[in-house]
């Protein structure tokens, strides 16, 4: 079974000009949907809006929702900016889909008009907000080297002091996060690390957890080919097929938000500060 597969893959639909009419303006904006797990329920969505020349657009903008083959349109109210590696800002809503297949995210800017489709399964091919999680071992400086389970360069011992199954126990949040530093594909991996840090120096309260991707990491960095690459027993287990994910836990072991792709340290702190967090 080939392991290379770390690859996101984004369906962008542009809205279309009309060179025939004088009075008809060119659309110069485009529309990319980042999340592509996306189930039943509430999900966090991440999307970036991009000019002609490729730059990220964050002001004059509306969007919108609609199930493909209805006319039913819903204004997105929510949707806040973000920060995304290396230097671009994104948009990130929260959309409580209640049908699955094919929905139209839709942005406008003055006359033109930009559409991306995506496709809501029933169930996520990994956790999902309510679910419980499993105790499984996973790496930690108990039983192993630092360098020998993360390919972090400035890695920070606090992230792998427990295994998920001997975090459980402890009855405290937890903050799982699968990502490959020293391999990632999508770029964001080592700049997911910095955030974690930064909440690991903040909120002792809180259990941090990194798992590397890669079980043989040192074997792919040699050979620079992720097709020789063992996953990691958890990934394996959880189904991880894109990187960074990230999933917070409460202190019962349920999980309560899911972050796939890059998120800031001040969206989880939020998100941990909610009173319906525990």
């Amino acid at each position: 079974m080939k392991k290379i597969f770390f690859i996101t893959i984004i369906i962008i639909v542009f809205g279309c000009s009309n060179e025939s009419s004088k009075n008809q303006s060119q659309n110069l904006i485009s529309l990319f949907v980042i999340t592509e797990d996306l189930e039943l329920g509430n999900n966090r969505v991440v999307l970036s809006v991009l000019d002609e020349q490729g730059q990220t657009i964050t002001e004059n903008l509306r969007f919108s929702l609609k199930k493909l083959g209805s006319n039913k349109i819903t204004k997105i109210e929510e949707i806040n900016t973000s920060f995304w590696p290396p230097k671009r800002n994104v948009f990130v809503t929260y959309i409580n889909f209640q049908e699955t297949g094919y929905w139209e995210f839709i942005v406008n800017r003055d006359k033109e008009t930009a559409k991306a489709a995506v496709n809501v399964l029933e169930n996520s091919s990994t956790l999902s907000i309510g679910d419980t999680v499993e105790p499984i071992i996973t790496p930690s400086i108990n039983d192993f080297e630092i360098s020998k389970i993360t390919t972090d360069i400035d890695a920070d011992k606090n992230l792998y002091q427990y295994s998920l199954h001997d975090a459980l126990k402890q009855k405290k949040p937890i903050l799982l996060s699968f990502s490959t530093p020293g391999l990632c594909v999508t770029g964001a991996c080592a700049p997911q690390m910095e955030e974690l840090k930064k909440i690991s120096n903040s909120n002792n309260d809180l259990i941090i957890i990194h798992v590397e991707i890669w079980k043989n990491f040192d074997e792919v960095m040699k050979k620079g080919d992720l097709s020789v690459g063992v996953l990691n027993d958890s990934v394996q287990k959880f189904n991880i097929k894109t990187e960074p994910w990230t999933f917070l836990i409460n202190s019962k072991g349920i999980v309560k938000n899911r972050y796939q792709g890059f998120v800031e340290s001040k969206e989880i702190k939020l998100d941990l500060s909610k009173s319906d967090f525990n």
